[in-house]
């Protein structure tokens, strides 16, 4: 987005006055520049380096050639702030068996999606950010009930936002004799979309009408879907 490249432009900017002052330019991009700037990216631990550094390159190019010394300075500068990054502070995994305990909890208060242990089961299986999952369509939940496999269609890029061109399927690990929407993706789908039937009626075939909606059938943000895995865990 132009808001945080406009951020990470300025942040570069002022890096490089801090270190070399107001009167050295900082275009073009010279080798000095890109490592002192790195340097103060590496000592402030920020968690994206190469995206301040493909910024400040983008720059560059708008009136300058990329050399292929600064090309190097660029990649050593990248791999010697990485090194020894580490996981970030809110990178716990939050297990199956308890995100279900606590999607059952707070399911009845508001902000939470419909549905949303089901919902999160196929996240979990499919492996979903939830952007995805906010976006997920009801159509695009394909369930076979004679072979007991529930087909998404999944975006294969940023640009296919309708979901076309990509195809993912789980069938049932439930044990034989039993049956749990808590830990099976095929009967989590089924759950669910017995949940919306039953819920909505017949707006469920609606075109654009969402898998995982909100309390009045809307489509949920992706903000929204970060909170409601935050009460959960």
């Amino acid at each position: 987005g132009r808001g945080p490249k406009k951020t990470r432009w300025t942040t570069w900017c002022r890096l490089h006055r801090n270190w070399l002052g107001p009167d050295v330019p900082v275009l073009p991009l010279t080798t000095w520049g890109i490592t002192v700037v790195a340097a103060q990216l590496k000592e402030g631990g920020y968690r994206s380096p190469g995206d301040y550094l493909s910024t400040a390159k983008s720059h560059h190019l708008r009136k300058h050639e990329w050399s292929s010394t600064l090309a190097r300075q660029h990649s050593v500068s990248l791999r010697s702030c990485m090194r020894g990054l580490g996981p970030g502070k809110q990178c716990a995994e939050l297990l199956l068996k308890d995100f279900t305990v606590g999607a059952d909890r707070v399911a009845d208060q508001k902000g939470i999606p419909v549905g949303f242990k089901f919902a999160g089961v196929l996240a979990y299986f499919f492996v979903l950010r939830e952007i995805e999952q906010s976006l997920m369509l009801y159509t695009s939940v394909r369930i076979d009930v004679v072979k007991e496999v529930v087909t998404l269609l999944l975006p294969a890029s940023k640009t296919d936002w309708v979901a076309l061109s990509c195809e993912r399927s789980w069938g049932c690990v439930c044990t034989p004799g039993s049956c749990c929407a808590d830990a099976c993706p095929y009967h989590a789908a089924c759950a669910q979309q017995a949940l919306l039937q039953q819920r909505f009626g017949s707006k469920v075939d609606d075109p654009g009408f969402p898998f995982m909606p909100s309390q009045t059938g809307e489509v949920m943000s992706k903000e929204g879907v970060t909170k409601a895995v935050a009460r959960s865990a």
